[in-house]
């Protein structure tokens, strides 16, 4: 292989024959005995068990020729830092003594072996340097109405009951843009941007994405971002939860019935909905406990703060905290009704609780388990 020549190592191809090695390199009193395989897509559940035979086959390779070590190799079109992370994880939990590796297409390479550090090129780099369409012309993915529409394009893969958008058969730009409630010219950027990306399958019946880990993996990282969040004390100490539950419901009953949905920009009282562990609870995928409640508001109102029993007066230790998203559409489109309050879908819970300090990962883990799995094993 070049990459390794080209890094000073002799390489030597083993014959292709049952029970042999498929490359041997070496370089001065390092030897590793190569295992390769090469894994179609970037998902966990492909790359994960192909890492685990090539490890168990490295090993037993390397004890062959005395002083090798077994290097077992996964290579792929593309590989997302996500699933390199969790494989990683895997190798380290079962086989940190075998030396493993990672690379695809692009150049992207990770290796944990001795001697091979160098070979090392992060996902970032190369991601900027892949984007095929300039990014003063490009359309933001994760712009406010993109979310909305690409959450519009994922609700078929899931329940109703944690997002809620239409369900339909959407062939092209111009019936995602009549789903979603928006203008032909967003939806048609949207479409365009994902092609670019190659985020969508060309050859589909219908809008269907592709590479689903990595456009979730990109998402997060467009969420992390600076955002107002104001702390606030309940009126009645003691009584606050329930007097939220209360306050929500009779406020969120209002607001449901308030105007259809393509009215979202005229109206007169701000949407609010449950967001982030409290969403979680509402949604029927919480377990952490003791962290105040975060409410997504859709702006600062007087008469919405008294209505729901709190005060931004001497809120030192926060009760709850009311934050104002900058991508409005996206959240409380896609909010869901549960017992006549609202709580931001499941998908958004998952992108906002990911690097929450308060087990947020593990909040996250089980909506990827109990929500996004159908998504993800696709």
């Amino acid at each position: 292989m070049d990459l390794f020549r080209d890094s000073g190592w002799e390489v030597r191809r083993e014959p292709q024959v049952p029970g042999e090695a498929d490359l041997v390199v070496k370089n001065g009193n390092r030897e590793y005995v190569i295992e390769l395989k090469r894994a179609p897509e970037s998902r966990r559940d492909r790359v994960v068990p192909l890492l685990a035979e090539a490890i168990l086959q490295a090993q037993a390779y390397a004890q062959k020729i005395p002083q090798a070590r077994g290097l077992a190799i996964i290579a792929s079109p593309h590989l997302s830092s996500a699933v390199v992370e969790q494989a990683l994880e895997f190798h380290h939990n079962y086989a940190p003594d075998v030396a493993v590796g990672f690379f695809d297409d692009r150049g992207f390479r990770v290796f944990r072996a001795p001697g091979l550090e160098s070979l090392n090129s992060p996902a970032p780099q190369i991601d900027q340097r892949r984007r095929a369409v300039p990014e003063s012309q490009s359309y933001a993915l994760f712009s406010d109405l993109g979310q909305w529409m690409l959450k519009v394009i994922l609700a078929q893969h899931i329940e109703p009951r944690f997002l809620s958008a239409p369900r339909r058969k959407i062939r092209n730009a111009s019936e995602l843009a009549l789903a979603a409630g928006v203008s032909q010219v967003s939806a048609s950027r949207l479409v365009r941007q994902l092609e670019a990306e190659g985020f969508l399958d060309r050859y589909a019946d219908q809008l269907e994405l592709v590479r689903i880990e990595d456009l979730l993996e990109e998402w997060q990282a467009a969420e992390r971002r600076a955002f107002k969040e104001i702390p606030c004390r309940w009126v009645i100490p003691g009584h606050g939860r329930k007097q939220l539950e209360s306050a929500l419901q009779d406020y969120s009953a209002r607001q449901i019935h308030q105007q259809p949905a393509e009215n979202y920009g005229e109206r007169s009282s701000p949407r609010v909905c449950l967001g982030l562990f409290a969403a979680a609870e509402a949604l029927g995928v919480g377990f952490v406990q003791g962290v105040p409640p975060v409410l997504y508001v859709e702006r600062m109102q007087a008469e919405l703060i008294q209505q729901l029993g709190i005060s931004q007066e001497r809120a030192i230790q926060a009760d709850v905290y009311l934050r104002i998203p900058s991508h409005k559409e996206s959240i409380f489109r896609a909010a869901v009704e549960h017992k006549g309050v609202l709580a931001s879908d499941a998908l958004q819970v998952w992108l906002d609780v990911s690097n929450h300090p308060s087990r947020g990962k593990e909040q996250a883990d089980r909506i990827r388990d109990q929500v996004l799995s159908p998504l993800l094993s696709r």
